[in-house]
């Protein structure tokens, strides 16, 4: 019982700290590294001294697990389009997270392509520290990975969709945009195979038609890969961090606006 009482004020704080974090310096580009439960939770709860008494026995734990190291970044990652810095590295730590999953449960294929948007992503990552609390920022939702197989032919609406939104996060795909279409696509360094079947890794709410996505209902597979975004991103930095490897990222034209 106290477990889940623990987990419960766990959740219910990161739903405070998510909302009472302050939009004004997001987009000014000011970060906070410190991540902790401040007084806009002590304010909402202020008429409930039971709730305040809860929250007070919880409340150092939850920081310490919180602002546990998870890595470090040489700069600052912002969203954008058509591609950006966190939209490139969410989508390429996805891309190895798929392959290694396909490797590690003796698939007869790998992963071709990542696909996250970036309506996902909530908010930056900043130069520095990365703590586990940040990454809870970052990727709030309790998004599943899983992969798709589908025909080239079937993918070309899939890019469409990228097109018209003008970007989104990709990996092991390059294209650009030309009137609102997908142009000189390449999946790896090969043209766009009309009759090849290519795997994607990407999120159950973009696969089950979110964010207006309605073009992965042609496919040809399905696998639930069984684990959150967040919980695989935070494990893929750790584990990269604790070999000597930080989080990079970088704009390399995967994307772009072709005149």
């Amino acid at each position: 019982m106290l477990k889940h009482l623990s987990y419960l004020l766990w959740a219910t704080c990161l739903i405070f700290v998510v909302a009472c974090s302050p939009q004004s310096q997001q987009e000014a580009g000011v970060f906070d590294t410190n991540f902790s439960i401040d007084s806009c939770l002590d304010q909402q709860a202020s008429q409930d001294t039971a709730f305040i008494n809860l929250i007070s026995l919880y409340k150092t734990g939850i920081d310490s697990q919180m602002n546990q190291i998870v890595s470090v970044s040489s700069e600052a990652l912002m969203s954008g389009k058509p591609e950006s810095l966190l939209s490139n590295y969410i989508a390429d730590a996805m891309l190895e997270i798929g392959n290694q999953y396909c490797l590690e449960n003796h698939l007869s294929h790998g992963v071709d392509l990542s696909i996250i948007n970036n309506g996902g992503l909530r908010t930056s990552l900043p130069k520095g520290t990365i703590t586990t609390g940040k990454m809870f920022e970052l990727l709030p939702f309790e998004n599943k990975l899983v992969i798709i197989g589908m025909k080239g032919a079937d993918l070309k609406n899939v890019l469409r969709y990228l097109a018209a939104k003008k970007g989104e996060g990709v990996s092991g795909i390059k294209m650009g945009i030309k009137d609102g279409k997908a142009v000189d696509v390449k999946i790896g360094s090969e043209k766009l195979d009309l009759n090849k079947i290519y795997h994607i890794i990407s999120i159950d709410y973009l696969v089950n038609g979110g964010d207006g996505m309605n073009s992965f209902d042609k496919r040809e597979n399905f696998r639930h890969m069984h684990m959150k975004l967040r919980e695989a991103i935070i494990a893929h930095a750790k584990t990269l961090y604790q070999s000597g490897t930080g989080i990079k990222s970088e704009l390399d034209g995967r994307i772009y606006y072709e005149q």
